[in-house]
């Protein structure tokens, strides 16, 4: 009886082991739910990394209110083994409360550092060590219609001078020069602070408000703030007027760009699929540009921002698996492109060194140069800072919620910097401030 139960035994040992049901270890992951994205995600990451290798088996697993979720699951010592947030603010927070691992080893392990640009790779440095990787990189710009341009003989404007020309031209013709608006999102304000901060005072100067070399009521600061208050409310620059901005929502501001509404339209990375859409069929209408310089000389340069985070829960008993699920992504470039084609490059675009050869022909010529051109000149150090990436979470709410309070007029700029500051000062003495990286 003992040897047919040790022979029973034996061939269900090795039964198991030839369907992989013992060697492969389970790695979880938890992703905000969204019915267009889920199937693609399962379909071109989970699918390609598990046929990949017989180690390890990736599950997906999509989530309402993710956020939220996530932090009453890790609170509670569970939650996923890799680990996904909105961006810095958040694994600063998870990695203050000890609940993601320092990803340090597998760095040095796999060689990251030398896979990631530089720049997105420090953003994820906390008290010296690696916690957060980067699955989504975005950036501020300027949305043109190229024939409409051509038609009228305008010049795309890269200083203060020629932006305040052509604005005046395009209002002239009958046109709003941007599209834009806030309905239905409020921080949207926190993209033209942020585009004006670093175009008018210069990514040097942000940088050292940053580290805390400078302080925000630095006039240079207070006249950037300044420049944008009287663009939005005296000039009307943003559709037609500060009223008309806050009544318009993401559709609408899209379709003012896409029937010559708006000449132009000031908007981040995030938009390519839906500008592709609204000019399908007149693809070659509409093109970009960074924001110009608010100087009269000096290169324009482009905003660094992360949309989403990767880490591994300190809690996971599957740390060495999680890290391998994330070394195949910085690895396959590939994959990376082809999900990234499928969300037309508003998700899922890790930040690595991509060459024209990587990107394929079926991608707009747009997209390529913006991809080719953000790698190359961030390499070279000419990059401006997004508050949603870089600002502390008090200081971040302020710059966006209280900038209405100062386009009506109820406080000066000089009081609406005031104000920030402190909440910096507050920020810093708590240790609250995210890694900025050195220039």
């Amino acid at each position: 009886m003992i040897k047919k139960l040790f022979i029973v035994f034996i061939a269900s040992f090795f039964s198991l082991i030839s369907f992989g049901a013992i060697a492969k270890t389970t790695v979880t992951w938890w992703g905000e739910t969204n019915a267009d994205r889920d199937p693609v995600f399962i379909e071109k990451l989970v699918k390609s990394f598990n046929e990949s290798q017989d180690e390890v088996e990736l599950v997906m697993e999509f989530k309402e209110a993710l956020n939220d979720v996530l932090r009453t699951a890790m609170l509670s010592g569970e939650g996923p083994d890799i680990v996904e947030t909105p961006g810095p603010s958040y694994v600063k927070e998870y990695q203050e409360a000890g609940l993601i691992a320092s990803m340090q080893g597998y760095s040095d392990q796999y060689g990251w550092e030398d896979k990631l640009l530089p720049w997105s790779y420090q953003a994820g440095v906390f008290d010296g060590e690696f916690y957060s990787a980067p699955k989504t990189f975005e950036s501020m710009i300027m949305l043109y219609n190229k024939t409409l341009f051509e038609e009228n003989g305008w010049s795309v404007p890269t200083t203060l001078s020629e932006y305040e020309n052509v604005a005046g031209k395009i209002k002239a013709a009958g046109m709003n020069v941007f599209a834009y608006g806030s309905t239905g999102w409020q921080p949207t304000h926190e993209h033209l602070v942020g585009m004006y901060l670093n175009s008018y005072a210069g990514p040097d100067n942000v940088y050292k408000a940053l580290i805390g070399e400078k302080k925000w009521t630095d006039p240079v600061f207070v006249e950037a703030v300044e420049l944008l208050r009287k663009h939005m409310v005296d000039d009307g620059y943003w559709s037609g007027s500060l009223e008309n901005y806050y009544a318009l929502g993401w559709d609408d501001f899209h379709a003012m760009f896409a029937s010559r509404g708006a000449a132009m339209m000031t908007i981040g990375t995030w938009t390519f699929g839906t500008t592709t859409s609204s000019f399908a069929d007149i693809s070659d209408e509409w093109d970009w540009a960074p924001f110009p310089v608010l100087r009269d000389s000096g290169d324009a340069s482009y905003l660094l921002a992360l949309g989403t985070t990767m880490s591994i829960n300190a809690s996971s008993d599957n740390q060495d698996a999680a890290a391998k699920v994330l070394d195949f992504v910085f690895s396959n470039k590939d994959v990376v492109l082809d999900m990234a084609a499928d969300f037309q490059f508003g998700e899922f675009v890790v930040p690595l060194y991509f060459s024209a050869d990587d990107i394929k022909a079926s991608v707009s010529p747009q997209v390529k140069r913006y991809l080719l051109d953000f790698a190359d000149a961030t390499g070279k150090g000419n990059y401006g800072y997004t508050t949603w990436t870089f600002w502390p979470a008090d200081p971040g709410v302020h710059i966006w919620k209280d900038m209405e309070v100062v386009w009506a007029g109820d406080i000066s700029v000089e009081d609406y910097m005031y104000d920030h500051q402190k909440l910096w000062d507050k920020a810093r003495k708590k240790n609250q401030l995210l890694p900025v990286g050195a220039r």
